[in-house]
């Protein structure tokens, strides 16, 4: 469906196959319980040369401060919330047509031409597909490139995490049916009760936010074998 790679012969003309690696990952709740466990196949873009293989990087990591201003403005103007996770984030725009990336096949599904030499993969997508944000009026800012400002729904991005704002929810759940209907696979998890591991406490008699980290500050503890 997203169509990532296309597996090819490794001819004489492809000069640099990355390797490849299985990375394993138990991600929590923020009160430190399991909420899933994940496998992700990795290209090892360490290997790649600055200069020769790639010119610059870009990853979507939205400022603190902009997710404490949001949860400010949440307070004061009593919008709703809505947490959303993007499955294969990096996976939803296509890579350039000049540009050419191969990597190893991944452990467990190798496959070999007919004189025995291993296939590799030919890399079609790689980056992220922010722009799909834009397409449904969510404006970048010019001051916070991850932060994405719309006429009725505001919205974050952390790498695949996402923050949902709007003064109604169904605002949001159809601006989730629209990213959904451009094949972009978005979890929708609720009111946002925990970002990156920090907890969100509402208080509805107050309409205060607290933050904690109770899971985050109880398994070091742990690792450390303090006592409480």
């Amino acid at each position: 469906k997203i169509n990532a790679w296309t597996v090819v012969p490794c001819t004489d003309d492809i000069t640099n196959v990355l390797p490849s690696t299985w990375a394993f990952k138990v991600k929590r709740y923020p009160d430190g319980t399991v909420k899933k466990f994940k496998g992700r196949f990795c290209a090892r873009g360490d290997k790649q040369i600055q200069g020769v293989d790639f010119f610059e990087t870009y990853s979507p990591v939205v400022q603190w401060t902009t997710i404490c201003l949001m949860l400010v403005l949440e307070c004061i103007l009593g919008l709703c919330s809505k947490q959303g996770d993007i499955t294969c984030a990096f996976l939803h725009a296509s890579l350039g047509k000049d540009e050419a990336v191969y990597i190893e096949m991944p452990q467990g599904f190798k496959q070999y031409d007919k004189n025995g030499k291993p296939k590799v993969l030919k890399l079609n997508r790689m980056l992220y597909g922010l722009e799909k944000l834009e397409r449904y009026g969510l404006q970048q800012s010019q001051l916070d490139p991850c932060l994405f400002i719309g006429s009725r729904v505001i919205c974050i991005v952390y790498v695949d995490d996402l923050l949902f704002w709007s003064p109604k929810e169904e605002y949001i759940n159809e601006l989730g049916e629209c990213l959904r209907a451009e094949e972009v696979e978005l979890e929708e998890e609720g009111n946002a009760a925990g970002f990156l591991g920090v907890q969100l406490h509402r208080d509805k008699a107050t309409g205060h936010i607290h933050m904690t980290q109770e899971g985050l500050i109880k398994r070091i503890i742990e690792a450390l074998e303090l006592d409480m």
